[in-house]
């Protein structure tokens, strides 16, 4: 914390460029064994998983970077992003880190842009040079084999690039909120709100249709209907009110922290 030491650094003000990258280096310098981590065990997993799609698959062409790519985003991003604000959980680190000459806004700022921008930007780019000497590699050792090129640009890793920026901010609520094994708690509050929201929008589907599970599975609302508008509402919620709202309440819980 010595980086953040200095007398012209007051913390009052609510954000101050110099004090923030002081901030983001002394984060950068906390983070890099953790990052570093992730990285080797996340590249080692996805070319194990090539050699073994290689050998055991029924095809000649191998074209799973896009959806290799997506999921090592998300899955590494948030396990990042459940790292942030660890200092929370511990007596002696929580008190240090929440005297840092450092707003809260700062702190925030800091941890997001690690997490979401930065992560997006490095991972895209070490993906690249990944795929480039996966794909070598793979060539070398099994020449029947066609390992096609892996494009960022494409639908596939441009879309878990969008999803990723819309789900972060919930594993930064819960690292502000949870106390310790962050990440599995939060999967498990997920997947626990994921059930119990099914299980409503079912009872509300089938009681306005009246119908048995097989024909509601079926059935796909016209537009114009009541169901085709709510639809239509929730995914306008989930693409623009779910990223700042998860935002705001992480800011407003570090917020609480240091009350």
């Amino acid at each position: 914390m010595k980086y953040l030491k200095s007398s012209k650094m007051n913390p009052t003000k609510l954000f101050s460029i110099s004090r923030f990258f002081t901030l983001l280096k002394l984060e950068l310098y906390r983070s890099r064994k953790a990052v570093l981590i992730t990285f080797v065990i996340t590249f080692g997993l996805l070319f194990t998983g090539l050699i073994l799609e290689t050998i055991l698959g029924y095809k000649n062409v191998f074209e799973s970077h896009p959806s290799s790519y997506a999921f090592a985003l998300m899955m590494g991003g948030f396990i990042l992003s459940s790292l942030t604000f660890n200092d929370l959980s511990n007596t002696l680190r929580r008190q240090n880190y929440l005297i840092l000459p450092a707003s809260t806004l700062e702190k925030y700022l800091s941890m997001w842009l690690l997490t979401c921008i930065c992560w997006i930007i490095i991972f895209t780019l070490t993906y690249i040079v990944y795929a480039l000497i996966a794909n070598a590699i793979g060539h070398h050792l099994f020449r029947n084999m066609t390992y096609l090129a892996f494009v960022p640009f494409s639908r596939v890793p441009v879309g878990a690039i969008k999803f990723y920026i819309v789900l972060q901010g919930i594993f930064m609520i819960a690292a502000v909120h949870f106390r310790g094994f962050v990440f599995p708690k939060t999967i498990l509050t997920l997947l626990l709100f994921g059930m119990v929201c099914g299980i409503i929008f079912y009872c509300i589907m089938t009681g306005l249709f009246h119908s048995d599970s097989e024909i509601l599975a079926e059935y796909k609302p016209p537009k114009g209907t009541a169901v085709y508008q709510l639809w239509q509402a929730i995914i306008w919620l989930f693409w623009w009110v779910l990223a700042p709202l998860s935002w705001v309440i992480t800011y407003i819980g570090l917020k609480e922290e240091e009350v």
